[in-house]
């Protein structure tokens, strides 16, 4: 089973007296049709890729949020400017949509957005993470585990917080966060044979 890395970060750290329902939720999104009107980054997204293949300028990119509704006026303007800064100021290549995927006891865990960096010649894998607020300490380290797990030849790994304005980085892999995220991996996989099967 593949699930994205953000269904499996809320799993792993969330209410685990809820553990079923959250399974049998994310099961029932697997089979859902994908909703546009569902994706709040969904135009930021595909600016961002336009803008890397250099189809459209800079000044386009940076214009994009008098495009969107005004709702998402405001976030979409920081989003922008704060990610040409970002990459500038930590030297980000973007990398494309290229799969970053880890398999944690059964479970296939994916993530497509990211940038690399060549720190002295060795490629650190960074992560986009498109919110407003940044992740929760736990989660975070979470998502970085994963990462790290997906990426174990990689020098190192992080998630850029495009909103916040910041990078948080690691380049060791934390064993007991892997091992706590293999427990719950497991537990996953056997709710959802549990939830296939019919009970």
């Amino acid at each position: 089973m593949k699930i994205r890395v953000s269904q499996f970060v809320d799993f792993a750290y969330g209410d685990k007296r809820k553990d079923k329902a959250k399974v049998r939720s994310i099961i029932d999104e697997l089979d859902l049709p994908y909703d546009p009107a569902k994706d709040r980054y969904k135009q930021f997204r595909e600016s961002l890729v336009s803008f890397e293949d250099q189809k459209i300028s800079n000044k386009e990119f940076l214009e994009l949020h008098s495009k969107v509704s005004a709702n998402k006026a405001s976030g979409y303007k920081v989003l922008c400017q704060n990610y040409l800064d970002l990459k500038e100021d930590h030297a980000l290549i973007w990398q494309g949509r290229s799969p970053v995927e880890a398999e944690i006891s059964g479970l296939h865990i994916a993530t497509a957005w990211y940038l690399r960096t060549e720190a002295n010649n060795q490629r650190r894998i960074i992560f986009l993470h498109f919110g407003k607020e940044q992740l929760p300490r736990k989660k975070e380290r979470g998502l970085l585990t994963i990462l790290r797990l997906a990426k174990p030849d990689s020098a190192g790994v992080g998630i850029l917080n495009i909103q916040p304005g910041t990078l948080i980085t690691a380049t060791r892999l934390d064993q007991s966060e892997a091992d706590y995220l293999h427990k719950r991996a497991e537990k996953f996989v056997a709710l959802a044979k549990d939830i296939n099967a019919g009970d």
